[in-house]
């Protein structure tokens, strides 16, 4: 029997800014007490699933939700290893913006009438927006934001499929989550317009393709 790598991929708990309805991408802050609560949450609910590994992006908010995940599913002695390959979409001149302000600019310049779903569809074109928009030249093209999430994936995959269905943690963002519903199943882009907190997909390895579970 051929051994699958099951990616838990979840978004990180409510943080300041979130609290407070701003855009957030490379910018960072901390967990709210209910941001914290929900990531307890998350872990009780995944008690019977026995990690090989954990893995957040670099950002205090990731690594913060991970931590608290293992330690309410009682693996709190497994480490939640950073990688930079799991960030959120920088978002240049939108960071920090009021989040109503840069979806409302988003929907306005793609001529969309009050369909978020549409506007997630539409990823590439939202991407296109922030990089032609960017003063900051910290905006990556899409295709190198698409290309670090895969070879995390499939490196990650690789090193642990030798071992027995082997289950993995992943705390990272929204856009980044989206991106990965782009790359392997773009049909749930439709059906899941909303990325909210502590939000969870699965995503399978089986050596040769990845697939995302509804």
């Amino acid at each position: 029997m051929n051994s699958t790598v099951t990616f838990y991929v979840t978004r990180h708990g409510e943080t300041l800014l979130n609290h407070l309805h701003k855009a957030q991408g490379w910018s960072d802050s901390p967990l709210t007490e209910r941001g914290i609560q929900a990531a307890t949450q998350l872990g009780l609910q995944l008690k019977n699933v026995q990690f090989s590994a954990a893995f957040s992006s670099d950002t205090s908010r990731a690594l913060q939700t991970g931590k608290t995940i293992l330690t309410a599913q009682g693996q709190n002695e497994l480490q939640v290893i950073t990688d930079k390959r799991l960030r959120e979409w920088c978002l240049g001149r939108w960071e920090a913006e009021n989040n109503n302000k840069f979806i409302s600019s988003m929907m306005n310049e793609l001529q969309i009438k009050n369909d978020f779903s549409e506007l997630n569809s539409r990823l590439l074109e939202v991407h296109e927006i922030i990089y032609k928009s960017d003063t900051s030249g910290m905006v990556e093209p899409f295709q190198m934001i698409m290309d670090r999430l895969e070879s995390f994936l499939k490196e990650t995959g690789d090193n642990l499929i030798h071992l027995n269905n082997p289950n993995v943690l992943i705390v990272t963002h929204a856009f980044a989550i989206k991106t990965l519903m782009y790359l392997f199943s773009k049909e749930m882009l439709r059906k899941k317009p909303k990325i909210k907190n502590v939000d969870i997909i699965s995503i399978k390895w089986d050596g040769k393709s990845f697939s995302i579970l509804t």
